[in-house]
């Protein structure tokens, strides 16, 4: 899960490898940096979320007016649409089994190759590939693209 602001996403960059040399200081086991690095990054990415939802809401219960109406491009309304979009997905895949919703994040959101993700997750890069084409298959149920008229 990515955050839309540069400069929040550099700041829990920042924390995260933080929290690694933290722990590394404390002296804690670690098997798998990769993983601890995307396991604190992940929970730092929802906590964001979650105190931004909470800003937003606290924020619609005034009572002045919002002066700030801009027109909306047709480049912008686009990108929203697939901002949009993305966000769709990114929630089908939360509700996702736990075996297939780590895998088809980390390859399709993260951009990462089933050895990376086997190495990652401790499982052989065949078994994540079995994952990834199982997790896409529920995924499409989820979504209804399964139900889309396939081309011949």
């Amino acid at each position: 899960i990515r955050v839309s602001d540069r400069d929040q996403a550099l700041d829990l960059t920042q924390e995260t490898f933080s929290r690694l040399w933290q722990s590394l200081s404390d002296k804690k086991e670690m098997t798998n940096v990769r993983s601890f690095l995307f396991t604190v990054a992940h929970h730092l990415v929802i906590d964001w979320y979650r105190k931004k939802k909470a800003v937003s809401l606290e924020g619609m219960g005034g009572d002045e007016p919002d002066d700030t109406y801009e027109p909306v491009s047709d480049s912008s309304r686009v990108d929203q649409e697939f901002e949009a979009e993305g966000r769709y997905l990114i929630d089908a895949i939360t509700r996702l089994g736990p075996s297939y919703r780590q895998p088809v994040y980390l390859r399709y959101a993260e951009g990462l190759s089933p050895p990376e993700i086997g190495e990652i997750m401790g499982i052989s890069a065949n078994a994540v590939s079995v994952r990834i084409n199982r997790g896409l298959e529920e995924l499409r149920r989820l979504t209804g693209y399964d139900d889309l008229p396939k081309h011949t």
